[in-house]
């Protein structure tokens, strides 16, 4: 009698989860503002940064460089990003925190965040010469703390009504989708660019820094909702 007993609860579990699983992706999107805002900024970076699949080919085609000094060249997003992620708490303890809100510092990041991946992008287009793409790539990588920051700013803001948990798992869909599909369709893009001839190397990262720019956007409309709950 265990044995068949187990069976039917860990089939009922499976099945709670599947079920918990199909209403989060069918109501994805289904909150009231902030939080729709926010899943939406998830959405745009997630889909923006997998260009990032065409750096090696892109660098090594625009500046007929060997993907071994490519390689070593983008590793410097590593160091960037590290130096980013390091600095912020201190940055924000010593001179944020005592002059602004939880909730308006992780804001802040997140707009600064979304123009640094602008004009990243807008530069990396460009990609010559080598120094000035690692100048752009260097401005791009100083985003590295929107999704912690946007994260965040999502659970603070949380309406009454939702669950944090929820948020998450939201959180965690979106960002499996946009891997899902960005990285083939930024793959697709980029030989169509290729095959073209006349069109621009640079077109796919002119395309994801109007997703920032888009992004951004919607940073301000966030502005507006916390202004407007009272948090200037």
């Amino acid at each position: 009698m265990a044995k068949p007993l187990c069976q039917r609860s860990l089939i009922r579990i499976l099945f709670d989860s599947w079920h918990s699983s199909y209403q989060s992706i069918t109501t994805i999107f289904a909150a009231p503002n902030p939080t729709y805002t926010v899943l939406l900024i998830f959405l745009i970076n997630g889909l923006a940064v997998r260009v990032e699949v065409l750096l090696p080919q892109y660098t090594s085609l625009a500046l007929h460089w060997p993907l071994s000094t490519v390689n070593l060249a983008l590793t410097l997003q590593s160091l960037v990003s590290a130096f980013v992620l390091l600095a912020l708490p201190t940055l924000r303890e010593r001179y944020l925190e005592p002059h602004m809100s939880t909730a308006s510092i992780d804001l802040l990041i997140i707009r600064i965040c979304l123009l640094a991946g602008t004009f990243g992008m807008i530069g990396l287009g460009f990609s010559a010469p080598a120094a000035f793409l690692v100048v752009a790539l260097c401005i791009y990588t100083c985003k590295a703390g929107l999704y912690d920051s946007l994260t965040a700013y999502g659970t603070l803001t949380l309406p009454p009504l939702e669950k944090v948990s929820e948020l998450y798992v939201r959180i965690g869909l979106i960002t499996e989708i946009a891997a899902l599909v960005g990285a083939p369709l930024w793959s697709t893009f980029f030989s169509l660019v290729l095959q073209r001839g006349g069109l621009p190397l640079g077109l796919p990262f002119w395309v994801s820094a109007s997703l920032y720019a888009t992004g951004v956007g919607c940073a301000v409309a966030l502005k507006r909702w916390l202004v407007f709950a009272g948090d200037p």
